[in-house]
């Protein structure tokens, strides 16, 4: 994989004092996803802390989105005077946007194949009636990529979601957005949609899929660069 590194040779500092970096792992995945795992181990190459909180808070059969903002919402408050910027994957990423809509802390977010409309998505995918709730199964298997083995998750998940659906993304902060074309999960088309109506969104499309694994360590120097450019990370040395 072709590094932007490679090329520019630039090292990086970040003024830790000043800015927190905090990962948001995607749905019925966790804190040592290889995505993150890869994030975690570049940025301590580089001298930058990343936190990545596990948003199952060890429950993944209760799990919410509200559960999850909470558990966000702490990390931002340990955060204290500094401001953050978050990186998501998938539902991640989600959680990311909503999250910044209303904490002046968020700065600026990284968006990988983001879940956006989540709730309309997976009532699509489980045929699921909005105005009959009493007809949804009370838990629903998915494949949990932590355990490697298939979950029950109670579909409350999906009636605290209709909480979250109305909320306006319109926060005008700088945001990154990657996506795969061949995304099998979140339709490309669903970013597509939504850049087109928010002029301060810088939005790349890569041959890849959901995962963007194909794509990884292009993807953390794209992260990088984004906050480099933004100064919170600052060039140290250009070799």
């Amino acid at each position: 994989m072709f590094s932007v590194w490679n090329m520019v040779k630039i090292t990086l500092r970040v003024n830790q004092i000043m800015t927190k970096f905090i990962y948001l792992h995607g749905f019925a995945s966790s804190p040592s996803s290889k995505k993150a795992t890869a994030f975690k181990k570049k940025f301590k190459d580089m001298g930058i802390s990343l936190e990545i909180p596990d948003l199952e808070g060890g429950d993944f059969e209760n799990m919410t989105l509200t559960r999850q903002m909470n558990i966000l919402s702490k990390c931002l408050k340990q955060s204290k005077n500094k401001g953050v910027c978050l990186i998501g994957s998938s539902m991640g990423a989600y959680l990311a946007i909503l999250a910044a809509q209303n904490s002046a802390t968020i700065q600026a977010i990284y968006l990988m194949a983001p879940g956006f409309n989540f709730m309309d998505r997976w009532m699509r995918k489980l045929n699921l009636d909005y105005d009959d709730e009493a007809s949804w199964e009370a838990t629903i298997p998915v494949f949990h990529y932590r355990y490697g083995e298939t979950r029950n998750i109670h579909t409350r998940l999906f009636k605290d979601a209709m909480g979250w659906r109305n909320l306006e993304l319109k926060r005008k902060l700088p945001t990154r957005i990657v996506h795969g074309i061949h995304d099998e999960v979140v339709a490309i088309d669903e970013s597509r949609k939504f850049v087109s109506s928010r002029p301060w969104c810088l939005f790349r499309e890569l041959d890849s899929d959901h995962s963007l694994l194909s794509h990884t360590d292009w993807i953390i120097d794209d992260c990088l660069i984004f906050f480099s450019k933004l100064k919170l990370i600052l060039e140290a040395n250009n070799i």
